[in-house]
């Protein structure tokens, strides 16, 4: 708590905290910078001492440090996985075998959905941009795709997606998804990861300008939800 120079008394450390608390999806540094219109430094020194008392924590989501409350304002995530699940199963008992229109769900879930962070192969660095007519190696933004989504999962901390291979001279790239809560024993919220799949194209399509198509190869259910998983690839044209 200090004393500003209208002799106003400005208690950072209680507006910081509640500014992170208004924003359960994460804030970086800058945002609260911006947002309350505190120095960077002023903020940083804040946020340390928040983090010492245990009142809020970092996570690593892409190329951003998040920071969150530790105390919930939100929905805890196993209501609205449940949510998710029955709304799933509710679709797909009503639309059985439609993985195409599942897909062209996925594709306007991307081009709709208003989350700050999930953009950033090129943080709209236009020299970078510049550049994306003459790009031939696709390898280190296939290696990019794993690092995104394994830290921005946020509904999934578990889930995993690993890189198995490339094909068709690193145009291709295959990745296998595990641990994922929509993977049971059975094929029940399956149509899932067709979401996934559209998501996923327009996502990259737009990063990158280019046609991107996004395939399930394999979908492997045991009885050991441990040893579910799910095989997709993405080309790159």
């Amino acid at each position: 708590m200090l004393i500003s120079e209208d002799n106003e008394i400005i208690d950072y450390e209680t507006e910081i905290l509640d500014y992170i608390r208004e924003n359960p999806s994460g804030v970086t540094i800058t945002d609260i910078s911006k947002a309350l219109s505190y120095s960077r430094n002023t903020v940083s020194k804040y946020n340390a001492i928040l983090q010492l008392k245990g009142k809020i924590y970092s996570k690593p989501v892409g190329r951003y440090n998040l920071l969150f409350s530790t105390k919930k304002a939100f929905i805890p995530k196993n209501i609205i996985i449940s949510l998710y699940k029955a709304l799933f199963l509710a679709i797909k008992n009503k639309l059985p075998n439609k993985e195409q229109l599942y897909i062209e769900i996925g594709k306007e879930l991307q081009k709709n959905f208003d989350y700050r962070y999930n953009k950033g192969f090129f943080e709209n660095d236009v020299q970078k941009k510049a550049g994306l007519k003459d790009l031939k190696d696709y390898k280190p933004h296939f290696e990019y795709f794993v690092e995104v989504f394994n830290s921005s999962n946020i509904l999934q901390d578990s889930a995993q997606v690993t890189h198995l291979r490339y094909e068709n001279n690193n145009k291709t790239a295959v990745y296998r998804i595990q641990n994922s809560d929509f993977l049971e024993t059975n094929d029940d919220y399956i149509f899932y990861f067709y979401m996934i799949a559209g998501i996923i194209e327009t996502y990259l399509g737009e990063e990158m300008e280019r046609t991107v198509t996004c395939e399930i190869l394999q979908i492997n259910l045991s009885d050991n939800k441990d040893d579910s998983y799910v095989d997709l690839s993405i080309s790159i044209e």
